[in-house]
């Protein structure tokens, strides 16, 4: 028994030595922006040296199994780089694999997704900067083969929506449609990396549907700190087989969200109805941030069934009843 004991009390150290590592020996540790240089023919050792050299990351252990892990030798480019702040290694490694150098970034135009923007929105910010946003729209809503080949996370036959990652990007000014998509499928292919989707596969389910779930969450709880809850609710509602109820959806079929639907709106006729038809709608609603994804991963479980948000305070208010939900509508003035 004593045995049992200790070997319980090693795997939860060692459990939360891990859990302290991934999360706090990841992180750059530089307070202001600070110029890193990889020169040519540095491969993944000397670089990993070299930014833990500079404190730019805390442990250059898990920056070379973050590059085993995700394939990384040989793509990253040579060049000077500013790292941000409190950037952690995925966020380094885009910049490097992205090729986002001093050099470029002086000529380049810079583009802001914000997270829980549709393709439609992107689309519109690309035209606002001079870039080709109608290809781009052609693109992401109608893939070519060759994407579907390249990025075989991609559910083919689906537009790009969900995959398109909401991030700060610098685009040249002759960038094409196609570039500007890679880029960003690139993107989403190293934040959403091997250890998210290994939990997905885990979990009995397939990351197309993760990412249509996260969609979901984004565009329903303003809170990071309330998504995982919310995630559950709508996981206890699938698995009673009770629609999910989503105003969500019914803002993305009519192009315009409204704090309150009326009676017709719920009984439109469209896959992405999730009053109307059970289980998840047809395809993402919007293209999530990272906070929604993992929520979608690993769902909060709780008793609850209900939640409402609160306009004015942007509260988030929960309950376990319909009777309940209903007075904290009334309460909430809903």
């Amino acid at each position: 028994m004593k045995k049992i004991i200790i070997l319980c009390i090693i795997v939860i150290i060692c459990g939360i030595g891990f859990v302290h590592f991934r999360t706090y020996n990841t992180v750059s540790y530089n307070n202001t922006p600070e110029q890193f240089t990889v020169a040519k023919g540095d491969d993944i050792i000397t670089i990993g040296r070299k930014l833990a050299k500079q404190k730019l990351i805390a442990n250059r252990i898990y920056f070379y199994y973050y590059a085993w892990k995700n394939k990384l030798r040989g793509s990253i480019d040579a060049g000077d780089y500013i790292i941000m702040p409190k950037s952690n290694i995925a966020d380094i490694v885009y910049k490097m694999t992205a090729g986002d150098t001093v050099k470029s970034i002086k000529k380049d135009i810079k583009v802001t997704f914000p997270e829980g923007w549709s393709i439609k929105q992107m689309a519109q910010r690309l035209q606002e900067k001079g870039l080709p946003a109608e290809k781009f729209s052609q693109l992401a809503n109608n893939p070519t083969e060759n994407l579907y080949q390249e990025y075989p996370f991609l559910h083919k036959g689906s537009s790009l929506e969900g995959y398109l990652f909401p991030d700060t990007y610098r685009f040249a000014k002759d960038s094409t449609a196609e570039i500007i998509v890679k880029k960003m499928l690139d993107n989403f292919n190293i934040k959403v990396d091997k250890n998210r989707r290994e939990l997905i596969s885990n979990s009995g389910n397939n990351l197309h549907d993760v990412i249509i779930f996260a969609s979901i969450i984004e565009a329903e709880v303003p809170s990071g700190t309330d998504r995982r809850i919310v995630a559950g609710i709508f996981k206890n509602r699938l698995d009673i087989g009770m629609a999910l109820q989503s105003d969500a959806t019914i803002d993305y079929i009519k192009g315009t969200p409204e704090i309150k639907h009326t009676l017709a709106d719920i009984d439109i006729d469209s896959p992405y109805n999730t009053y109307k038809y059970p289980g998840l709608p047809k395809g993402p609603i919007n293209n999530p941030s990272l906070k929604s994804i993992d929520a979608a991963i690993t769902p909060t479980e709780t008793d609850y069934m209900y939640f409402l948000n609160n306009a004015e305070t942007g509260e988030t208010v929960f309950s376990k009843t319909l009777n309940e939900h209903n007075t904290n509508k009334q309460q909430n003035g809903l």
